[in-house]
C-alpha cells in the first residue's frame, strides 16, 4: 500500500471503537487508491472513478451536502454499519468512507460511529474526537452536531453553536 498524507484524505485509517475505519475526499480518490479497499460507503450521490477490474460492496449512505443526518440513522449505524466493521475487522476487509472533500459528511459518520462505539467517559465530545483523529475541520454544520450528539441523548454543547 502506498504511503499517504495524513492531509490528503487518500484513504487514512482512523480508530472508532474496537474497528478501523479508513477515510476519505473523493476528489484526492483515484482507481488506484480505491483498488486498496473492499468496502466503500460513499456519503455523496456519485463515486469518483471505480477502474477496470476493481470489485467492491458499496453500502450506500447518501447525506446531503452541509446537511444533517436522517431519521433512522442511528438504524442505519448499528443495523448496517457496525455489523459490517465487524465483519470487516474479522476478515481483514478494508472498509472506506468518503464524501466529496472527506470533512463534513466523513466527519459525521465517524463522530457518530465513536458516540456509539465509545463510552461518555473514554470520549466526552465525539466531534473533538474525530477533529483529533481525523480532520480538524471534520463535522462542519449544526445539523450534523445534532445528529451526532442525539445518539447520546445530549443537546451540542456550545463551543459548536457557531457551526453553520
Amino acid at each position: 500500500m502506498r504511503q499517504k498524507d495524513a492531509h490528503s484524505h487518500t484513504g487514512q485509517p482512523i480508530q472508532v471503537g474496537p474497528y478501523t475505519i479508513y477515510v476519505a475526499g473523493a476528489m484526492h480518490l483515484d482507481p488506484d487508491i480505491l483498488s486498496e479497499f473492499d468496502v466503500l460507503i460513499p456519503l455523496t450521490e456519485q463515486l469518483p472513478p471505480l477502474g477496470i477490474g476493481n470489485f467492491f460492496l458499496v453500502l450506500s449512505a447518501q447525506l446531503p451536502d452541509f446537511g444533517g443526518v436522517p431519521d433512522d440513522w442511528v438504524e442505519f449505524l448499528c443495523g448496517r454499519v457496525i455489523p459490517l466493521l465487524a465483519r470487516c475487522h474479522q476478515t481483514g476487509e478494508r472498509v472506506l468512507c468518503f464524501c466529496t472533500a472527506g470533512h463534513g459528511r466523513t466527519g459525521t459518520l465517524l463522530a457518530s460511529l465513536i458516540a456509539i462505539l465509545e463510552t461518555e467517559e473514554e470520549t466526552p465530545d465525539p466531534i473533538a474526537a474525530v477533529r483529533e483523529r481525523h480532520c480538524h475541520h471534520a463535522v462542519e454544520t449544526m445539523a450534523q452536531a445534532e445528529g451526532i450528539f442525539s445518539l447520546r441523548g445530549r443537546e451540542v454543547p456550545s463551543q459548536y453553536l457557531n457551526l453553520r
